[in-house]
């Protein structure tokens, strides 16, 4: 009885240490959390940015690495809605409506979700392959080829090409300031101008629509580009996203892709949430309804939620946990690569064990959604570069390519100069 009426009495003793004990370690992690944050951000600005050196120096394969380090290890999944949202905000221009609805590439979920993984390959090829390696070039010539008919034909107008890489080049910074802990530094915003600055080059878009917005002549660094090219986005932008039917049609049916696997209930309500984290301007081109105060109420709460768990709970992602999204190397039997980036559909996604039955499969199984199968209507043995595109143009456009990826190589070298010039 002594050692229980003691232990009693020491109770409240032992439950202050138990409580000082456990704020004292969540102190402690909180300090940890936000002093490893911004480690990664840090070591980009000393190795890239002022005083070291000028942004004008960076050069095409130094954005590259950068571009990696965010979109692997900083912001993986926000960078991969970015992307999404840049493909699906195209759509507020009613010449880029019509055509892609022309082109049938939206007749059905399969098709369309073949669409947003064909481009994401394709941005990940041009975007995290070095500027020396054969993959870029492969990527950027199978993008000219599937463009090239319809540049000619006059269907598709050299603005809307700069608006469209303008998207891919702004959003995924426009995303991070909304959705995770921190913005994009300077050096890294200079990083995404060198990058897609090139990229815009080897796609032979003209850049005569940007002049009178580069201060004095200059855009010698990709930040001045970029912010250039965000002041003409934006011009572009309020003088062609107008309201049309064609804008609706083809956003509802990309939209049907986002919300593929959510329980059928609940996609009215989940189409209001995406309607309030769009700009009022696309909206409005899109005919999207008004979302209520309910709908800005979780997308806003979503947004905090989100920047407050990764800011201050969450350790940074260790490189060894980098986000794969593509194979490095092609497999030896089929000659293909396989993605990790799914989109409704498993295209181009190996159906081993744990995708076809780990956590995540298992939630798509739950949902009736689709997963990695043998099914080879969605290309379970991987992508070859020349199968990238709509059907009728799979395996088409070899010796096309060919002459392009010369004439790239031949104008461009493979030497990675700063801004390509």
């Amino acid at each position: 009885m002594d050692s229980l009426r003691r232990a009693i009495q020491a109770f409240p003793a032992t439950r202050q240490n138990v409580v000082a004990s456990v704020a004292v370690g969540t102190a402690l992690y909180l300090i940890l959390v936000r002093a490893l944050r911004f480690r990664r951000r840090d070591q980009i600005v000393r190795d890239y940015g002022y005083p070291k050196r000028t942004l004008a120096s960076m050069t095409v394969d130094e954005a590259c690495n950068i571009r990696k380090e965010l979109a692997n290890l900083e912001f993986p999944e926000t960078m991969k809605t970015s992307l999404f949202f840049a493909l699906f905000k195209t759509y507020a221009i009613p010449s880029i409506s019509k055509l892609l609805l022309a082109t049938g590439q939206l007749s059905s979920d399969a098709t369309a979700s073949k669409r947003a993984a064909d481009t994401s390959v394709l941005v990940t090829e041009m975007t995290q392959a070095g500027r020396s390696s054969d993959r870029i070039f492969d990527a950027i010539a199978r993008m000219n080829f599937l463009h090239n008919r319809y540049r000619r034909a006059g269907k598709i107008s050299d603005d809307d090409l700069l608006y469209t890489l303008s998207l891919f080049a702004l959003e995924p910074s426009r995303w991070v300031t909304r959705l995770d802990w921190r913005e994009f530094s300077p050096v890294e915003l200079c990083a995404e101008g060198v990058l897609w600055r090139d990229i815009g080059e080897m796609m032979e878009i003209p850049y005569t629509a940007l002049e009178p917005y580069l201060e004095g002549g200059g855009g010698d660094d990709g930040l001045t580009w970029l912010r250039a090219l965000e002041q003409w986005s934006l011009k572009y932008e309020a003088e062609k996203a107008v309201p049309e039917e064609v804008n609706r049609k083809v956003a509802m049916g990309t939209l049907d892709i986002l919300l593929f696997n959510a329980p059928v209930v609940s996609r009215r309500f989940f189409t209001g949430v995406v309607s309030a984290v769009l700009d009022s301007r696309t909206r409005t081109a899109m005919k999207f309804p008004e979302p209520n105060r309910l709908h800005r109420a979780l997308a806003a709460t979503i947004f905090a939620a989100r920047r407050l768990f990764v800011g201050w709970l969450s350790l940074p992602r260790p490189s060894w946990l980098a986000v794969k999204r593509l194979d490095e190397e092609k497999d030896p039997i089929t000659g293909k690569y396989w993605t990790y980036v799914s989109f409704s559909h498993p295209w181009y996604i190996k159906p081993t064990f744990a995708n076809r039955w780990g956590p995540e499969a298992m939630m798509l199984r739950l949902l009736g959604g689709v997963i990695p199968s043998k099914d080879a209507e969605y290309c379970p043995d991987g992508y070859d570069i020349t199968e990238i595109g709509p059907e009728k143009m799979k395996g088409k456009g070899h010796d096309e390519m060919d002459e392009i990826r010369s004439q790239m190589k031949q104008r461009r070298g493979l030497v990675g100069c700063p801004m390509g010039l």
